[in-house]
């Protein structure tokens, strides 16, 4: 496989996850919003905090409000975080090896870049922004859920896949990070934050189904960092990437000492992970641990980038 063909697979499972990630955390603190008790620009700004770039945002506006931070994180070209540049910068990559994958992926997602470049904010407002998100979270799950199909088990799909799991933990990590900073007297009537972080990331039946102890932020936390059976817990993100990895063993005609590094640091991640107790993670800590887990998903991308990706290319976005 090509340095470049490897590094677009890498990346277009990265932001179609990103994309899809976003959509399922404005859908959730939009309605949060909704039912808040005139705290709007505060939730607004926090959820700018965990998707976009407060600076660049408050260098165009003067105040965190629905529309404004709505079009910046969703229609906004000149924003590489919001929905619709994750979206178009994983259709230029697809764009560049279509020949690596199948042409209904390319059908999908160009049809779907091709729709969402087309909306128009006010009609979002107007009418429903959730049935908005819903499309969104629906034409790239159709991206997903396609490729999952028809795709062969090859390097491709693996370098593919490995980009979308790397994504997913590092979106779980921000995501925590960006409630965790809620001030310590107001976390503890944090209902409604605790319930938007389960429900951005679709956990919260799971969550009640393992019954679990009480809905609040640190046994959430727990859930999503530690938890081996949900898909969108960071160490199911990271032991899915190892194995991923791993598969490549055989079919990659990379530098095998180069690889076997990658899966050994994978692999010292998922370990970690696995002998993080329950009681480790507290209000407390948590700050600690979610900053180790970013700094590891940090490396894991550095790691895949030099593997695989030609010298002085881009490692994260």
């Amino acid at each position: 496989m090509l340095d470049r063909i490897a590094e677009s697979l890498f990346w277009i499972g990265r932001y179609t996850e990103r994309a899809e990630n976003h959509a399922r955390l404005l859908d959730v603190y939009y309605h949060l919003r909704e039912e808040g008790s005139g705290e709007a620009e505060a939730v607004w700004k926090r959820i700018a905090e965990a998707i976009g770039d407060c600076k660049l945002y408050e260098e165009r506006h003067d105040a965190y409000r629905e529309h404004d931070v709505l079009y910046f994180l969703t229609l906004d070209l000149t924003q590489d975080n919001s929905i619709l540049s994750c979206v178009a910068q994983a259709r230029d990559n697809l764009k560049k090896i279509r020949e690596q994958l199948p042409s209904e992926l390319w059908n999908l997602l160009n049809g779907f870049y091709l729709w969402l470049k087309g909306v128009q904010l006010e009609e979002v407002m107007q009418q429903s922004p959730h049935r908005f998100f819903q499309r969104v979270k629906e034409g790239l799950a159709a991206f997903q859920g396609t490729a999952v199909s028809i795709s062969l088990r090859d390097e491709s799909w693996h370098m593919l896949e490995s980009g979308r799991y790397l994504e997913r933990s590092e979106n779980v990590v921000r995501l925590l990070q960006s409630v965790s900073n809620i001030a310590p007297e107001k976390r503890k009537a944090s209902y409604a934050y605790t319930m938007a972080v389960l429900k951005s990331v679709g956990g919260y039946e799971a969550f009640r189904r393992l019954d679990l102890e009480e809905l609040s932020l640190e046994e959430i936390s727990r859930f999503l960092v530690l938890q081996e059976t949900f898909p969108r817990s960071v160490h199911f993100a990271l032991a899915t990437f190892e194995q991923h990895l791993k598969a490549m063993r055989g079919q990659s005609d990379r530098s095998s000492s180069g690889l076997e590094r990658m899966i050994r640091l994978a692999g010292k991640a998922r370990s970690e992970l696995g002998w993080l107790d329950r009681n480790d993670i507290t209000m407390e800590t948590l700050t600690a641990v979610l900053q180790q887990l970013l700094h590891t998903n940090r490396q894991l991308g550095e790691a895949v980038a030099k593997t695989f990706f030609s010298p002085g290319q881009e490692v994260i976005a």
